[in-house]
């Protein structure tokens, strides 16, 4: 049940309606852009079953809509990847494929690489690629598993390895160091741990690791040595130390609660480490925590932060200093500042032509 309420939704529309949300959005925000910014700094692009919508993210975080978007690929994009040779990659959950495309910098255009990679597993949901952008690991919710591709000079992608994770998963982290991938498991309340060697997936000793009061996803700190994992029912977070070889120890202090939790669906480490924001998925807010030397978490009182309805999944841009929320109810992306103090300052909102499903950004 949890991981059905957790679950991406799958809904396909026609290319018309998207095409004139994209429009509409243009109202919403400072302008449309067809070229580059003098002021710009990114490219985000967002994920939906409508197709991919892009936006240019000035040095302020001022969000203007790339007027072509959103880019038709597949008829279910379910996650979007940009690796660090500017190629991006598109999972579609619907064809079981992956598309390759590469980046116009200038305008924010996208243009497809033919042909796409078949996945040899079903309806991929999550993807994440290592520092190198040599490999791009893959969660499938339809085949319960988790694929690693290794990807070629050219950007294609070829199969490497598999694991099974024995139900539908709801999310995947790389550590920073790209040798450990966790994987959470909502339906069998665990964590999957692996070990990754050149795209190998070898199941952590002791993998998969029971979380007490279920899991909903999972968030690793930036020197690999703590993850969090909120569990949507008992609204707590999970801590756990990250031991030699990916083994998880749970923090003795563990489970961590607050009267803010409603729901929560996900976490995220700030760059510093020392602060952790919780998506509340039955409310609008986002909790904040304040994390110790060693990985106990303490509430912020009365600082918790209003994003969108149904706010789901987080993304944190390149240089660290905007943190993006991925709102379901409200088809709408919160961008806030991140603050030294771990506070959030909403900045702007981004309305989408369809339901987020994961965002991406250029360097």
């Amino acid at each position: 049940m949890i991981a059905k309420q957790i679950r991406m939704k799958l809904r396909t529309s026609q290319l018309s309606i998207a095409t004139v949300a994209a429009m509409l959005a243009c109202f919403t925000l400072s302008g449309c852009s067809s070229g580059s910014s003098s002021n710009s700094s990114h490219l985000a692009y967002v994920a939906t079953s409508s197709g991919i919508f892009a936006y240019r993210i000035s040095d302020t975080g001022v969000p203007t809509t790339v007027f072509s978007a959103p880019f038709v690929l597949g008829r279910s994009p379910s996650s979007i990847v940009i690796a660090p040779s500017g190629l991006g990659y598109v999972a579609d959950s619907l064809d079981n494929t992956i598309s390759r495309v590469k980046i116009d910098t200038s305008s924010g255009a996208l243009s497809e690489v033919l042909p796409r990679t078949t996945i040899a597993g079903s309806t991929p949901s999550f993807m994440v690629t290592d520092s190198s952008g040599g490999f791009l690991y893959v969660a499938n919710q339809g085949s319960n598993d988790v694929e690693s591709y290794s990807v070629g000079s050219d950007g294609s992608l070829t199969f490497a390895s598999s694991a099974s994770v024995a139900s539908s998963p709801s999310g995947l982290v790389l550590s920073a160091s790209d040798n450990l991938l966790f994987v959470s498991v909502p339906n069998f309340s665990s964590i999957y741990a692996f070990t990754v060697s050149s795209g190998a997936l070898t199941p952590v000793a002791g993998s998969p690791f029971h979380v007490a009061n279920g899991v909903a996803s999972v968030a690793i700190n930036p020197t690999d040595t703590l993850l969090y994992a909120p569990s949507f029912t008992a609204n707590t977070i999970s801590g756990f130390s990250i031991l030699s070889g990916g083994v998880l120890s749970e923090l003795a202090k563990s489970p961590f609660g607050s009267t803010t939790l409603k729901n929560p669906v996900a976490n995220v480490v700030d760059p510093t480490g020392k602060f952790l924001y919780v998506a509340n998925f039955a409310s609008t807010t986002i909790s904040i925590f304040d994390v110790s030397s060693t990985g106990d978490l303490t509430a912020k009182t009365g600082s918790s932060a209003s994003a969108g309805t149904n706010p789901y999944f987080f993304t944190i841009d390149p240089n660290g200093k905007y943190l993006y929320v991925g709102n379901e109810g409200s088809k709408s992306i919160t961008e806030f500042t991140l603050n030294s103090d771990g506070t959030l300052t909403s900045t702007n909102t981004i309305q989408i032509g369809g339901v987020p499903r994961s965002v991406a950004f250029t360097k």
